[in-house]
């Protein structure tokens, strides 16, 4: 019995030491750990929270959005002398642009491509932060030569089908896009210092921010070579923000050349 009853008295001990690190009982350290866990997420601050911003945009129902040079219009835009020409329709998805800015950093969230796709730029206005750099992704089978006139950045280099070309955007500033293999393709840079996040945009208009760090910032609207709407908005972590339809009016017509001023 006597060995027996040692030996026991020795496993106790063992068990006893294990359960013991530096002194300090390991349930005690368990919930110490936890306390510390919760202390540290409670402590966190509004804008390390995120949460989702969505609304959505209507453009006009004959869309006027055309390249700036007649001679640059697509084969399906033109006569033909057997069918009329296909009427130009609202794309939102790739007109737009729609982002939010202010104070801080850039979101870490997912954020859309960019990219050229079936012989366009989707989506044609690109709005991008300063100090940053862009992927300008070729999902189409034949080279492009991007380019953004007067930017000496983005200059007229191959990109070959699967491809994608790195931009850096050193300045702020507004750039007309075009290709040097295929004249028709036409886009817009916007480089803004301050930009946040981009939404995702459906066909429909409506759009999505994914993961918005809680903050004050300003939504803006882009198209083309234009910002066509802003509006302040404030996004909360606890729930996501909804913000109301925002409807575009049609761009006024450019003035005939030689026409008498009103």
């Amino acid at each position: 019995m006597g060995p027996t009853t040692k030996g026991a008295s020795s496993r106790t001990e063992r068990t006893a030491r294990r359960g013991v690190i530096r002194g300090l009982p390991v349930a005690a350290m368990i919930a110490g750990v936890s306390s510390a866990a919760v202390g540290a997420v409670l402590s966190m601050p509004a804008g390390a929270l995120a949460g989702e911003v969505r609304g959505s945009v209507g453009l006009p129902p004959a869309s006027t959005a055309a390249p700036s040079d007649p001679a640059r219009a697509r084969y399906w835009e033109e006569w033909n002398g057997v069918l009329d020409p296909r009427p130009m329709r609202p794309e939102p998805a790739r007109e737009l642009s729609v982002v939010l800015t202010g104070p801080g950093t850039a979101a870490a969230s997912e954020q859309p491509p960019y990219r050229i796709s079936n012989g366009a730029l989707l989506p044609a206005t690109i709005v991008a932060r300063v100090g940053g750099a862009i992927q300008l992704r070729n999902d189409d089978g034949v080279a492009y030569e991007l380019f953004a006139e007067g930017f000496s950045e983005f200059g007229p280099i191959q990109t070959a089908p699967g491809n994608a070309r790195p931009i850096t955007l050193t300045e702020a500033g507004h750039w007309v896009i075009r290709d040097r293999l295929h004249p028709h393709v036409e886009g817009h840079l916007h480089a803004v210092p301050d930009l946040i996040a981009r939404a995702f945009i459906d066909a429909d208009g409506s759009y999505t921010f994914r993961d918005v760090p809680a903050g004050s910032y300003t939504l803006r609207v882009f198209r083309g070579a234009d910002e066509v709407a802003h509006q302040d908005v404030t996004v909360a972590a606890d729930a996501p923000l909804t913000i109301p339809a925002i409807a575009l009016a049609v761009p006024p017509a450019a003035p005939v050349a030689g026409a008498p001023h009103p």
